[in-house]
């Protein structure tokens, strides 16, 4: 009883207490500061508060909007509030003004300079520069660099301006009519001109950086937002706990950026300061150069010398004048130029405004922008419209009364919303119609002053903004002067968001149409109809004739044939195209997975082996293994199809992509060095190079690898050991680099393969090789340096030989030694039968298809592996059954393992490292099934289609290596298992590449039970020169007791 009463009092006394404290603070508001009002009055009477969603007043307002949610926030409170309103969240108050007259009492007020604490959230990109700085070292700045900005300077920076609107053209001039993104090109535009001008650095060497800068703000305004919606993330504190590991890639990316700007512009800026010296008397000042830009960072770095400013304090300035520079600028571009689109009859007032005051805009100089007064009343009206900052922010420090009787206590947040200022129907006729007119003089004089504020104003107004207006008219006159602008983007569809700036979710296009281009077709075209018609009326009839022999929209393919009169869809089926030009098109723009995809979809919905049509020529795509024999064997298809010409960059005309004669003596050649008795020489390496496989992860009970990257390692030290006689221990970073240059050539590959315009040798090297050379040269540099060190070690050993073998004696067969590929190739030089250029074909060939090929069917086997545990114990057994000790291997006892054989040809069988095989044809040849096949016809052979076709394998999809038992195998056609192709031209290293597979299968599997990490059905398959996964494949290993 005492005890309940104590509580009762406690909870009354309580009560009473938060009851007299919420008169002054708002506690359910994590306690605010309450706002007051002068003589007593009704804080509602003065400024409206919106409730809240929750009882905890707006402090969970925003909770879980993204930048449009916030956007649209704001604006539904100005609409719904109709005057500047008050808000409580999270310990503060924010008064939200939409007024021009309570703006002006802010902007003009000198103890309201600090910027409110939204910038905190800003500071981890721009740091403590001239927008979120305050007191001395605002007014310090401020006035260091307001000069820089001078319409003196300006004038000078007109050159730059028209230069990079020059460049802008040149995107689009030389086509009549062009659809261009304004959100990809006018921010390169911009960031080039803020660069150029402010920083005295030409960005066209850092192209690639500038770009990454870019996609980099874009992260850090999602940030922003990402802050501004979650109160948990306001605190500095938990936001760096919580989720700047998150953000500090793209803050690396910007602050690094700003930095090589730095320092390059301080290597020229102290070449440019030596040269002056030279050349003004003791009385100039070096500094100003009337006949030379000059760049803001210049008078920073300067300032640097004079003790002003520090390192830091030039990166501060540098983010924030960049960012500011390019950002703010592009969206009034971005927004102008849209308007520009919709607004035909405005646009042509531009443009004859333009025309009488601007003869040529090569001549441009800042005094003619004066007279184009229609031109600054559009922008504007755009910019009233679309103020690229929506909002600007301060906070009192103290006590303040404002004008209209509100008392702020100190720490609250002032939020001038210019958007909804700009937009304000008191001050604004009609706000949401465009009208350029508004800022005739006559119709602006009674506005008040403060209702337009794109730039701010007061003290803290924005420096940039006659330089803003300046580079935004210039490259305006470049456009107009040589376009039409036409609208693309619906403006009805535009979705707005928050982000430091105000941004736009659409990709804005327009289309450019060059108007002397439209004023001489429409004389053409008159000139020009009737001989047309009766053009056009010939041609018709001509393709109808023509069209039964070629099929014209493939670009005159050669149709196929069939025997007797058949109808040719009796025999094979004919996809139907993605466009009307037949198959043609049917790759464009696919990546690799969407070219692997695409032919799987074909085979499954054809059923049987299919013609397409492309480019100029049939193609046969055999799925079907009676065709794929009759190919195979037949001693006139022996050429490679037109897809192999896509390889020879990288691997030009060896073994792989060569024909006839050169082909038939470099198989001669070569074929003898994989016989059966030599690869037993290369067993020692492959265990050698197990056993240092296996060595990397026995000191672990468990360890989880990627089977992605260990093993492409494995297979190139083994191939360049064995085929080159190279061991890659002293080169193991040049291999990684081949590696990762080989994967990048089989993008380049893909990228060929699916667009149209690359199939042609000279337009690939025109529009495209530029791009993989380096790529290329890595390669071959690669193969060069294994051919030079090979040529000095074989020289070695065969004078030592020399030394101790007898005249009857070969000197380039030792029964003692492995024979490695390169050294038949380099004696082959000797005797004229090669030529060094041939050395590097073969070794480029051999190099690529002895390391890729491997990787991937070793990828598979483990991997595989690790699915099937049960299997995995039966390939355990058999090894433990047979091999006591992997160092004792040879090669007669890998006959013995016949599951792991059958596991291995399974593996194969399901993701075979070729997917596809081409041929072509040179003369009209005629198939089993009735099908005549003109010269020029392209054959592929699907052998991912062939191993998994249901006609000839049981449950193809499954998983099971018995299917290759004799009595499984015994009916199976003996072309429906090809992974290392078949006939004349089959894989010489097919034994190779499995006895290399089961050493290291070996190894393992004494040593490690391999468990499953990546998940199969996550796989993504791709096209490559091989078979291919986007993936990461890993396994674990785990060391058998």
């Amino acid at each position: 009883m005492v005890c309940a009463f104590i509580v009762i009092i406690t909870l009354c006394v309580l009560l009473q207490w938060l009851y007299k404290i919420n008169e002054e603070y708002y506690i359910l508001s994590f306690c605010a500061r309450r706002v007051r009002a002068k003589d007593d009055r009704s804080v509602e009477s003065i400024a409206p508060i919106p409730k809240g969603r929750t009882i905890f007043a707006n402090c969970f307002d925003l909770y879980g909007k993204d930048g449009v949610g916030i956007f649209q926030y704001h604006r539904r409170l100005a609409r719904e509030m109709g005057s500047s309103y008050l808000i409580y969240s999270l310990g503060a108050p924010i008064y939200s003004i939409i007024d021009p007259v309570n703006a002006e009492f802010v902007l003009n007020n000198a103890s309201l300079i600090t910027k409110g604490a939204l910038y905190d959230f800003i500071q981890p990109a721009l740091r403590y520069g001239m927008l979120t700085s305050t007191g001395k070292k605002w007014h310090t700045r401020r006035k260091m660099i307001t000069p820089t900005f001078h319409f003196n300077i300006l004038g000078q920076f007109v050159e730059i301006f028209k230069a990079e609107s020059q460049k802008f053209l040149k995107l689009v001039e030389s086509q009549p009519e062009s659809i261009i993104s304004l959100s990809e090109l006018i921010p390169r535009f911009t960031l080039n001109n803020i660069c150029e001008t402010a920083m005295g650095i030409n960005l066209d060497e850092l192209t690639e950086k500038g770009d990454r800068y870019r996609e980099s703000i874009k992260m850090i305004e999602r940030c922003f937002v990402k802050r501004l919606c979650n109160p948990l993330l306001h605190n500095n504190t938990m936001y760096k706990l919580l989720a700047a590991s998150e953000d500090a890639p793209f803050l690396k990316v910007v602050h690094e950026f700003s930095s090589d700007i730095i320092a390059k512009r301080r290597v020229l800026l102290k070449a440019e300061l030596d040269e002056r010296r030279k050349h003004q008397s003791p009385d100039d000042d070096i500094y100003i150069n009337k006949k030379r830009r000059f760049a803001m960072l210049d008078t920073l770095i300067c300032a640097e010398k004079d003790g002003l400013i520090d390192h830091d304090g030039i990166c501060e300035e540098v983010d924030t004048l960049m960012f500011g520079g390019f950002d703010t600028t592009s969206m009034s571009l971005i927004f102008t130029l849209l308007n520009l689109s919709l607004y035909e009859d405005m646009q042509e007032l531009c443009c004859q405004e333009i025309s009488e005051y601007i003869d040529d805009p090569s001549d441009l100089d800042i005094t003619q922008l004066s007279n184009l007064k229609y031109l600054d009343r559009f922008i504007k009206e755009t910019i009233r419209m679309f103020p690229p900052v929506p909002f600007i922010g301060r906070q009192t420090l103290s006590e303040t009364e404002l004008p209209n009787g509100l008392i702020l206590p100190a720490r609250t947040q002032i939020i001038m919303h210019i958007f909804d200022i700009h937009r304000n129907p008191k001050y604004w006729d009609s706000p949401e119609e465009f009208d350029p007119d508004r800022f005739l003089p006559e119709n602006s004089m009674k506005r008040q002053t403060y209702a337009y504020i794109p730039f701010s104003a007061g003290q803290r107004n924005c420096i940039g903004q006659k330089y803003a207006m300046l580079e935004t008219k210039t490259l305006l006159i470049f456009i107009l002067k040589r376009f039409k602008i036409l609208p693309i983007t619906d403006p009805k569809e535009l979705v707005l968001f928050n982000g430091i700036t105000l941004c736009v979710k659409n990709n804005i296009k327009v289309k450019l149409t060059q108007t002397s281009l439209v004023r001489s077709f429409n004389v053409f075209k008159m000139v020009c109809a009737s001989i047309v018609i009766i053009a056009a009326c010939v041609l018709l009839y001509w393709l109808y004739k023509i069209n039964e022999e070629y099929y014209i929209l493939a670009f005159f393919a050669r149709r196929v044939r069939a025997k007797h009169g058949q109808s040719l869809e009796s025999i094979v089926s004919v996809p139907k195209g993605r466009t009307i030009f037949a198959n043609c098109f049917d790759l464009f723009g696919k990546d690799d997975a969407g070219v692997f995809q695409y032919s799987r979809r074909l085979a499954r919905e054809m059923g049987s082996s299919y013609l397409i049509y492309s480019l100029g020529t049939p193609i046969y795509s055999i799925i079907d293994p009676v065709n794929a024999e009759f190919v195979l064997n037949n001693a006139s298809l022996i050429t490679k199809g037109a897809i192999y010409d896509f390889m020879q960059p990288a691997l030009r005309t060896g073994l792989l992509t060569s024909t006839g004669k050169k082909w038939h003596t470099r198989r001669k050649m070569i074929t003898p060095t994989f016989h059966f008795n030599i690869l037993g020489q290369f067993m020692e390496i492959f265990k050698a190079e197990s056993q240092k496989f296996v060595r990397r992860f026995e000191n672990q009970e468990e360890s989880v690898i990627s089977i992605s990257e260990h093993i492409p390692r494995f297979t190139l030290n083994s191939i360049c050991e064995t085929a080159m006689g190279i061991n890659l221990d002293e080169l193991t970073e040049k291999g990684d680099r081949y590696r990762e240059s080989i994967k990048m050539i089989e993008k380049c590959f893909v990228k060929r393969i699916s667009n149209p315009l690359y199939y042609n040798n000279t337009m690939y090297k025109l529009l495209a090789a530029s791009e993989d050379a380096p790529f290329l040269k890595m390669v071959h540099e690669f193969s060069s340096d294994i051919i030079a060190k090979r040529r000095v070690l074989l020289k070695a050993e065969l004078d030592e030989r020399r030394k101790n073998q007898s005249p009857d004696d070969d000197i380039y067969i030792n029964k003692k030694r492995r024979f490695a590929m390169l050294d038949t190739l380099i004696c082959a030089e000797k005797d004229g039968l090669i030529d060094h250029d041939g050395i590097c074909e073969e070794v480029d060939t051999l190099m690529f298809g002895g390391f890729d090929t491997t990787s991937m069917s070793l990828i598979f086997t483990l991997l595989n592996l690790s699915l099937y545990e049960d299997m995995q114990e039966l390939c355990y057994q058999e090894i433990a059954e047979y091999i006591d000790d992997p160092s004792d291997l040879d090669i007669t006892q890998l006959s013995n393992l016949k599951y792991l054989d059958r596991f291995v040809k399974e593996t194969i069988r399901m993701f075979p490292p070729v997917p596809i095989m081409s041929r072509q044809t040179l003369n009209e040849t005629e198939l089993p099934n009735g099908l005549i096949l003109p010269a020029g016809t392209q054959i592929s052979m699907h052998i991912f289609d062939i191993h998994r076709n249901p006609k000839y394998w049981d449950s193809p999809e499954e998983f099971d290596p018995d299917r290759f038992l004799p009595e499984n195998s015994m009916k199976r056609h003996t072309y429906a298992y090809i992974p290392f192709s078949a006939g004349q031209r089959n894989c010489i290293g097919q034994k190779y590449a499995m006895m290399e597979i089961k050493t290291l299968v070996i190894y393992i599997l004494k040593r490690f039970k391999i468990l499953p990490i990546t998940d199969p059905d996550e796989f993504i398959l791709h096209s490559g020169i091989t078979l291919c996964v986007k993936n990461n494949i890993k396994v674990k290993l785990v060391l058998r007791k």
